[in-house]
């Protein structure tokens, strides 16, 4: 029988064990979304429920964020940042409503907190 040394062993667990990586996508725990003229980059956005979200005014155009609940949304504006927080798990849609006539086409977004 053919002896494994401890190095050997231990490369081996961890290749039985897929590496030592998590079996799932860890989500960011905080995030930044520029606002572009007419779009918001990225338009969808994960974070970790209790983080905060930076919006990040980009282009020259005027524009806002404001969110479906109407909490936390920011006024129309063409340069700076916005920042809210996601205390609880959900999904939470935003839209400029300069831009966009509903939460599902236009300039929209969302940020899904987990």
């Amino acid at each position: 029988m053919r002896t494994i040394g401890r190095i050997g062993l231990a490369a081996v667990l961890v290749a039985a064990c897929g590496g030592g990586e998590s079996s799932g996508p860890n989500p960011p725990p905080a995030g930044t979304v520029n606002v572009q003229d007419n779009s918001f980059n990225p338009s969808s956005i994960t974070v970790v429920a209790g983080n905060t979200v930076t919006w990040d005014w980009k282009g020259s155009n005027a524009h806002n964020v404001t969110f479906e609940d109407m909490q936390g949304s920011s006024a129309d504006k063409s340069s700076g940042t916005h920042q809210r927080s996601f205390a609880a798990a959900g999904l939470y849609r935003y839209r400029c409503t300069i831009h966009s006539s509903n939460f599902t086409s236009g300039m929209s977004g969302s940020v899904t907190a987990q």
